[in-house]
């Protein structure tokens, strides 16, 4: 493919998904996000300067002085991911289900062009380099290289878009104030908070998804199965037991994310040492927060991705045969 045709490939599969499934990324962020200080819902007062600030466990934000008040927290509080979009929608309005599409827009093209691009080439090449016996491996080692350059490149875009979606009644000039607040307390290097964890979830998904999905597709192709189905079924089937396994460093990642700015030591902990709080406060169950809406997000996406990447891919190559 041409470039221009790469980047009508990428980009047509990443607007349609970012467009479909930012309400499931919100619903998940926000489940994931509140259950850092879940253990304790109530608030209290503490002495800062001179001034009283009534600073809330439950939410990890310090209340105005002019509103202080005993009781519990009026931000909400989510049961689950059904109880998070009613509450979202009927308190933000339903626009606020679609929080950080900006900057994931912003990052599409650019983003989806960098990873699809060099995971082609690198997968052509790596079945050119290696063997055919170790063809099974390439598309893993081709997304591991791919997403880890990507990863480098784009993870404070996706600091501001995490904490975005954690916002409850987004304000973007407040955001842009905690970011800022963030950089002058830890540093420019603190814009890629998070990206250790980033790295630990991508990996394994794409180790595990590429894998999958190239030997499904290929199964479903050898049983007569078109290019859509093949490769509809190889991501959903990929994109389940990916997400699973890199589920709990998602959590690290939206926690630690989603805290930055804040007055508390989340926002600025270390991957290993906030993966050993979730566990001591609360168990393996901790790890699982967020998972439903994460998987009725990925799968979707990664059907409607690969399959609207390798349809225009397929369709450009004969075109350009003719």
């Amino acid at each position: 493919m041409k470039l221009h045709e790469h980047l009508i490939a990428t980009s047509t599969g990443g607007i349609i998904v970012a467009l479909v499934a930012t309400p499931f990324d919100v619903i998940k962020v926000r489940l994931i996000a509140q259950s850092t200080h879940s253990h304790d819902r109530t608030c209290f007062y503490q002495y800062c300067e001179g001034v009283w600030k009534d600073v809330c466990l439950s939410c990890g934000y310090e209340h105005p002085p002019q509103v202080v008040y005993r009781g519990l927290c009026r931000r909400e509080v989510y049961s689950g991911a059904l109880d998070a979009a009613m509450k979202i929608t009927r308190s933000e309005g339903f626009g606020a289900l679609w929080n950080g599409v900006g900057p994931t827009l912003l990052m599409i093209m650019p983003s989806a062009v960098l990873y699809f691009s060099m995971f082609d080439m690198l997968r052509e090449k790596g079945k050119v380099y290696f063997s055919e016996k170790y063809h099974h491996i390439v598309p893993s080692l081709a997304g591991i290289t791919a997403r880890s350059v990507n990863i480098a490149v784009f993870s404070p875009v996706e600091l501001f878009r995490t904490k975005a979606q954690s916002q409850q009644k987004l304000v973007y000039s407040e955001l842009k104030s905690s970011i800022r607040s963030h950089i002058k307390q830890n540093g420019v290097r603190s814009l890629w908070d998070g990206a250790k964890s980033q790295l630990f979830r991508d990996v394994p998904f794409t180790v595990v998804y590429w894998y999958l999905q190239d030997m499904i597709k290929l199964k479903l192709q050898a049983k007569g199965y078109g290019t859509l189905s093949s490769n509809c079924g190889g991501a959903l089937v990929g994109g389940t037991f990916a997400s699973i396994i890199s589920h709990p460093f998602e959590i690290t990642k939206t926690q630690l994310q989603s805290n930055v700015g804040l007055n508390n030591k989340i926002g600025s902990a270390g991957m290993v040492r906030h993966i050993m709080d979730i566990f001591r406060r609360d168990g393996f169950k901790g790890f699982t927060v967020g998972l439903a809406p994460r998987m009725v997000k990925v799968l979707p996406s990664c059907a409607i991705f690969i399959t609207t990447f390798e349809g225009l891919k397929e369709y450009f190559n004969s075109k350009n045969k003719e």
